[in-house]
């Protein structure tokens, strides 16, 4: 067996369950030399499949974000930017902070996250280094209590349509094999998003996300009540619910809604409504 073929049956043995994930890229972050993009992909298919649906990628966004939070040393906040069709927004964060300082960047239009997600680059930088470069958005940012950026572009064979955003509170927090890491789990998830991305246009992918983070409730009140009744964690309570949609061809927050009506009667529609107003 040659090394390629090693190293991805590996990595189907070190990803059998998805909470190994934050051990596995803490791993290859610290061995740059051996980074392996075929075990982070396995990660993102192990999250829930093929992505069928803008419900099924914005849970696969929320895991990544939580995943780079909880394995890269010095990541305080984290965040993924949309930025297609004309529209930019925050599709999944870790925390308040991360939308305080993800508006102040894009109200100013300048920024590292919206650097990366514009050109392709990958930036690392601290506050003090990029003051210079983004004078507006740095001054906000040390207001919210940021002193370190890295932002990875998230992208598809055809396009650029976001970034990885993550924040520390503490200078100089991130390193080269953080930077490594971060740019194999952006690969990884142009692997599982291109085939979905590759039939929508950019605004329709935009509109849809947003159209999905605004219908959460229900997907999350299912999930909920899977992981008691099977006695299971959230990844594998939404992989029933994926493989669910996938089989019936049918979208993610439907069999969601559905499930919630056959087994308690919860009304998903006012669910959908209470979790917009503001709290």
């Amino acid at each position: 067996m040659d090394a390629y073929h090693a190293d991805a049956a590996t990595a189907d043995s070190v990803l059998a369950s998805p909470e190994d994930a934050p051990a596995v890229v803490k791993k290859v972050a610290r061995s740059a030399a051996t980074l392996s993009v075929e075990r982070l992909a396995a990660l993102v298919t192990a999250m829930g499949g093929s992505i069928s649906d803008e419900d099924h990628l914005v849970v696969v966004l929320q895991r990544a974000v939580e995943i780079a939070h909880e394995a890269i040393d010095g990541a305080d906040s984290c965040g993924i930017t949309i930025v297609s069709g004309g529209r930019t927004f925050t599709a999944v964060h870790t925390d308040a902070r991360t939308l305080q300082v993800d508006a102040h960047q894009y109200e100013i239009g300048e920024g590292p996250c919206l650097h990366a997600a514009t050109t392709g680059e990958t930036v690392r930088v601290d506050v003090d280094s990029a003051d210079a470069r983004w004078p507006q958005f740095i001054a906000a940012a040390k207001e919210e209590g940021v002193r370190s950026f890295l932002a990875a572009p998230l992208y598809t064979p055809s396009e650029r349509f976001g970034s990885l955003n993550i924040y520390g509170r503490r200078p100089n927090a991130f390193t080269k094999q953080d930077e490594a890491a971060v740019d194999a789990l952006t690969a990884a998830l142009a692997r599982a998003i291109a085939d979905y991305a590759r039939f929508r246009h950019a605004r329709d992918l935009a509109d849809g996300l947003r159209e999905a983070l605004e219908s959460r409730a229900p997907i999350e009140q299912a999930k909920g009540m899977l992981m008691a009744i099977h006695r299971i964690d959230a990844d594998a309570a939404f992989q029933m619910l994926a493989e669910n949609s996938q089989r019936s061809n049918r979208k993610l927050r439907v069999v969601a809604k559905e499930l919630l009506a056959a087994v308690s009667g919860v009304d998903a529609a006012a669910a959908d409504e209470t979790a917009k107003e503001p709290s």
